[in-house]
């Protein structure tokens, strides 16, 4: 989903936590949001593809856009 949809979402009390983790894709990034019924919804661009950034601080501060004040961030080396 596009941020204008992760805001309206948060809004409504439907998104409980950001995660950010590994892409599996790319060398970079992703960020997701656990969604209160379950489930996570990534962040996306406009054609749905899975935004991925390159440092975790670009990553974090997209997560904390769409209105949360924490994130969670899982680093599994």
């Amino acid at each position: 989903m596009i941020k204008t949809e992760l805001r309206s979402l948060y809004g409504r009390d439907m998104l409980v936590e950001a995660v950010i983790e590994h892409s599996l894709l790319t060398d970079g990034w992703i960020v997701e949001f656990r969604h209160s019924r379950g489930g996570l919804v990534p962040l996306t661009d406009i054609n749905g593809v899975e935004r991925s950034f390159g440092d975790i601080d670009s990553a974090t501060e997209n997560a904390l856009d769409i209105g949360f004040n924490q994130v969670r961030i899982i680093d599994e080396d």
